[in-house]
């Protein structure tokens, strides 16, 4: 007797339903090339930066200092502009991202204002090449409109002063914190006005600041100067450049120690916290090179530890790397492992990815939840796993998108799902044999079959950002790699992506058309359906027959999307046998039958036994002789 698992209605009947039975035909559309962007000399069909790739150079030298009684923040900068584009400029577009807290910005509007009359960033002494200029305030953004222009090739220097108050409600990606006995956290981010990315693709990316899209910056070199209380430690997207102006003898003398070890140096211990006079003021330098954006934080609170780890260089050169973790003396119990987990993530994201192209990297904690920069990360963390967990995405996140330089305000996917991805292999090597929650766990699709919304769809238009930005890209590029490519092929095409495309910006179609150069692969019908369609899968076994020449099985296709098969018969005689069945067999009709000879008479046959497939109906996959 023949038993199939809740598949009834298409058999229903038998023969007389037969002129009711629905056909599979398909016209294969789902196989045809999707509609990318021509291929030119900028960006090519193999998915290379072409011979004519070019970005803007955008240096910055920025002299900040921090009014702790007020909770304002001054500023002035000079903006080298270098148009590497080969067009000419006749106005300028900035972000001001502090202006998301302001009551006319989307965000504000959207919902109620984070900080009430919160004043914004105000720029003042504005000038272009030495002249003034004008600025035209749209909220998040802002044009600047100066005499002359900038034609290709050629440089702007752009002077201004500026300054707003610290929200001290909002945390919007940086925060402030005012929990700890010896002195609040300031975490700095998005801080300053910076020109916004000019490219080949739209011109001016001007998409407005909301926060649900982070955001997409131009390279550059950053000299910062910031000026604190004296009892203050600073921690920035760079190396401190005057550690004799503001560190004592014993701290200087540690952290020299620190570089040379992986054993964990205690630069300022609980016992020194508070113990400094926080009088006279003193100016923190940093240098940061070849960087998106520059971020920060200070406190009188924190306790610094720091070590460094060892790892070979893009020209397999060993050198090491300085780990830094601050944190304020009420989370010791927590944050004395963070210098470890640090470690961690740069030896094995340098090894697996990219290696880690700058000198150090710090944690620190604040009010930011969980937050990425250049060479510095914000965190929080209830426990050990849980503090490692976030440290360990965020820090993954100096690959996506601070190395691989993604416009996360259009395609969030290519950040936060790639990182979600490599996180998953992180854990699993960091915990090894102990239990831990994955990062990319199965995925349930039948949970999610009637959310009809692109992962790639700019992250400001989505009501469920975690799922479509983060989880379950995540899980698509896992089943890309176990599934459908293998591990060697997928990694070695993954790693010719990052390879490419580090220090530059790339879009979905650059991935899409790497992937598919690099290894050897048609995966036009796996980007479409999972990436830029809503397309969903339902594979089932509509019969199984034993005849003389062996086991016949009839799949179906009953979504639109396809995939391979993974079929498994388990016979009388204990055998078992696996089938990998190509997605090509859906090429013609969504019905596929097969005969399988066999040593022994069949028990059952199931498809996708390990539930690794998107499969939004699960119930039609397995059928059992009785």
């Amino acid at each position: 007797m023949l038993k199939h698992v809740c598949f009834g209605l298409l058999l229903l009947c038998g023969c007389k339903a037969k002129q009711n039975t629905p056909s599979f035909s398909t016209d294969g559309s789902v196989f045809l090339q999707m509609d990318l962007p021509s291929p030119n000399s900028i960006r090519t069909g193999s998915g290379a930066p072409g011979i004519k790739y070019w970005q803007q150079q955008v240096d910055h030298d920025i002299v900040a200092s921090l009014d702790v009684d007020t909770n304002m923040l001054y500023g002035s900068q000079t903006v080298t502009y270098t148009n590497n584009s080969p067009d000419t400029l006749t106005f300028l577009w900035f972000q001001l991202e502090q202006n998301v807290l302001r009551k006319d910005s989307i965000r504000s509007r959207e919902r109620k204002p984070a900080e009430e009359n919160y004043a914004g960033v105000r720029v003042s002494k504005l000038q272009v090449n030495g002249k003034d200029a004008t600025l035209h305030d749209y909220g998040t953004l802002a044009r600047i409109d100066f005499e002359g222009d900038v034609k290709s090739g050629e440089v702007a220097i752009i002077t201004m002063d500026w300054n707003f108050p610290v929200s001290v409600d909002a945390s919007i990606r940086m925060g402030y914190d005012d929990a700890y006995k010896h002195g609040p956290v300031w975490e700095f981010a998005q801080w300053i006005p910076v020109p916004c990315v000019y490219d080949d693709v739209y011109g001016w990316n001007t998409l407005p600041y909301i926060g649900r899209g982070e955001f997409y910056t131009n390279f550059g070199d950053y000299n910062v100067a910031i000026t604190v209380p004296s009892d203050h430690l600073v921690f920035a997207s760079g190396v401190l450049t005057n550690p004799s102006g503001v560190l004592t003898s014993d701290e200087q003398q540690r952290l020299k120690e620190a570089m040379k070890t992986k054993a964990v140096v205690k630069i300022r211990t609980a016992k020194e916290v508070g113990s400094i006079d926080g009088g006279t003021d003193k100016t923190w330098k940093f240098s940061g090179n070849n960087i998106r954006t520059f971020a920060w934080a200070t406190s009188a609170s924190y306790i610094w530890d720091a070590a460094s780890v060892e790892i070979n260089d893009i020209n397999g050169n060993k050198k090491r790397v300085l780990c830094q973790g601050a944190y304020p003396e009420e989370t010791a119990d927590v944050w004395d492992e963070a210098v470890s987990y640090v470690q961690h993530s740069i030896k094995y994201y340098s090894e697996t990815l990219y290696p880690y192209p700058w000198p150090q990297m710090s944690v620190v904690r604040g009010k930011a939840g969980g937050m990425e920069y250049p060479m510095i990360v914000y965190c929080r963390g209830s426990s050990h796993e849980s503090l490692f967990n976030v440290t360990d995405h965020e820090v993954g996140h100096d690959w996506f998108p601070m190395i691989v330089n993604t416009d996360e305000r259009r395609h969030a996917w290519m950040d936060e799902g790639f990182n979600t991805f490599v996180n998953h292999y992180s854990l699993e090597q960091f915990y090894g044999d102990r239990p831990h929650k994955p990062d990319v766990s199965k995925y349930n699709a039948s949970k999610f079959k009637n959310d009809l919304k692109a992962i790639n769809t700019p992250p400001d238009f989505l009501k469920s950002r975690g799922h479509l930005s983060y989880r379950k890209p995540g899980y698509g590029m896992r089943f890309l790699r176990e599934e459908i490519m293998g591990e060697e092929r997928f990694d070695a095409a993954f790693k010719e992506y990052v390879s490419r495309w580090a220090f530059k910006s790339p879009r979905p179609a650059d991935f899409y058309r790497t992937m598919e150069d690099a290894s050897g692969m048609d995966l036009q019908w796996f980007f479409r359906g999972f990436f830029e369609e809503t397309m969903q899968l339902d594979q089932a076994i509509e019969s199984v027959t034993q005849t003389n020449d062996g086991l016949r099985v009839t799949l179906l296709n009953l979504e639109d999307w396809v995939c391979p098969v993974d079929l498994v018969i388990t016979c009388e005689d204990d055998s078992v046998h696996s089938y990998s069945l190509p997605v090509t067999i859906w090429a013609w009709s969504m019905r596929y039958t097969r005969t399988f000879e066999l040593p022994s008479q069949a028990r059952s046959v199931t498809i996708d036994p390990n539930n690794a497939y998107p499969d939004i109906n699960v119930t039609n996959n397995a059928w059992y002789f009785h």
